[in-house]
């Protein structure tokens, strides 16, 4: 049993060791936690240093204790300024006495007042994604897409459930953005890689035992993850100012599933369907013929048919030269550029160029908007007409229209080769023009059927002898 003057050395001791910031905490008595949390010691224990991957992806210590605080189901994290831990400490008690006796906005104006230039470390969703958006690197159009593939994820990985309001977008309190905000609340910290991956498997599960509904699953699944992980690319990270990320970015290690081919497998007669389009389109719904000509000879993505304007056709040499507008934001750099169209193609639009009064090749009462929030096409009802008469011709998918873009893909690919294929959809890496395009729709055959027709022959002879 100790003596009385060696547990007031090791008291002493203790006390050094506080006060110089070197405190152990597997020594300290049980009378030390259930401190106060007025009291000083009670915060050593809180105290974190935190850090952050930089543009190399090395990680980085701030050297700065830090510490969290939590007050009215809302939670900070505070830089204290200091590397000595009993001094950050004492920090750290001033700050909660604070805060419980003046409350947020009066503790962020006094202790985070520089917080619009500090890095940020208890980074939110929403904050993360205005982060992005102000790097300015993304075009709008994709930014929107990559910020669904991540509000998707998050929302089903921790139950925010927004219900059929969720889709309301149009009043200013609208349900989605009750939705979007409670999704945007959530600390970027928690979006782990591994709450990532239980979200792929839930994913599969809840499609069932279907082979076919667990590939379509597992493709919808891998287009959330590669529009979401593309919000952490190393090009976005180096752009960011003012955050620190968390050590594990929410898709490291997080791998798409293996959803089998995806390479296009026509089932369209682009003969019979052609003559039908000129038949019961061209004089009931001229507005919807244009869009089929532009979908199906042209190759045009929806966006693109949407905006295309007259200024844009060049007649004299037959193609049509899409660029950036105040309106149309091409998907990529490589989308801009010339289209060849067939000279009748071009005859068959010219003829509907006197009737239209638009500055737009494609007519509608719906005004061009470049400040929609979501996605927004002003020839959405002509889009919905030409999709419902697609699906009765055949083209039982879900985007018929894209369907046009595809099949004019894989007769390229079949008669001039895929590069070729690859040039006139303008896909900016070829990879991609082979993952989904380079379906040959000719059917290969070594003839040997043949010789069941000539023995059919020979026992039709040898019966006839009979």
């Amino acid at each position: 049993m100790r003596n009385s003057k060696e547990l007031k050395g090791t008291a002493e001791n203790r006390k050094n060791r506080t006060e110089t910031g070197q405190t152990d905490l597997s020594v300290r008595s049980p009378a030390v936690r259930r401190l106060s949390k007025t009291h000083v010691d009670y915060w050593v224990s809180r105290l974190r240093k935190r850090g952050y991957v930089d543009r190399h992806g090395q990680f980085v210590e701030v050297p700065d204790w830090q510490v969290r605080l939590w007050k009215a189901g809302r939670e900070t994290w505070f830089n204290l300024g200091t590397a000595n831990q009993a001094a950050a400490a004492r920090k750290a008690k001033d700050l909660f006495t604070f805060l419980q006796a003046n409350g947020w906005e009066a503790t962020l104006a006094r202790f985070k007042s520089g917080s619009d230039t500090a890095p940020r470390l208890n980074l939110t969703v929403g904050e993360y994604l205005n982060a992005v958006k102000d790097t300015a690197y993304l075009r709008p159009r994709t930014f929107l897409n990559y910020r669904n593939g991540l509000r998707t994820i998050v929302s089903e990985t921790f139950g925010v459930r927004g219900g059929d309001s969720k889709y309301d977008y149009r009043s200013a309190n609208s349900g989605n953005r009750k939705w979007a905000e409670r999704i945007d609340r959530i600390r970027l910290e928690r979006v782990t890689p591994a709450r990532v991956m239980r979200w792929q498997q839930q994913r599969i599960r809840a499609a069932g035992p279907s082979p076919a509904a667990a590939a379509a699953a597992k493709r919808t699944a891998n287009s959330h993850v590669r529009c979401a992980r593309s919000l952490f690319s190393r090009e976005i990270r180096k752009r960011l100012q003012g955050v620190i990320l968390p050590v594990a970015l929410p898709f490291d290690g997080v791998e798409p599933f293996e959803s089998g081919s995806t390479k296009y497998v026509s089932k369209v007669d682009a003969r019979a369907l052609i003559a039908a389009a000129k038949d019961e389109l061209k004089a009931t719904d001229p507005e919807a013929y244009k869009v089929f000509l532009l979908g199906l000879f042209a190759g045009m993505r929806k966006g693109e048919i949407d905006l295309c304007e007259w200024r844009m056709v060049d007649w004299a040499n037959n193609c049509i030269r899409l660029q950036e507008t105040e309106w149309l934001h091409l998907k990529t750099a490589d989308s801009a550029g010339e289209i060849t169209v067939d000279p009748e193609v071009m005859a068959e639009l010219r003829r509907t160029m006197p009737a239209s009064q638009s500055p737009f090749v494609v007519t509608s009462d719906r005004r061009p908007r470049n400040d929609s929030v979501q996605v927004y096409y002003r020839c959405e009802p002509i889009f919905d007409r030409l999709n419902e008469w697609l699906r009765t011709k055949g083209v039982a998918v879900h985007k018929p229209l894209h369907e046009l873009r595809k099949e004019i893909g894989a007769l390229i690919a079949t008669e001039h080769g895929i590069y070729a294929a690859s040039r006139f959809l303008r896909h900016s890496d070829i990879t991609t023009t082979a993952r989904h395009y380079a379906e040959h729709k000719a059917r290969i055959s070594v003839g040997l059927g043949k010789l069941l027709d000539t023995e059919i022959k020979a026992v039709e002879v040898e019966g006839g002898r009979q």
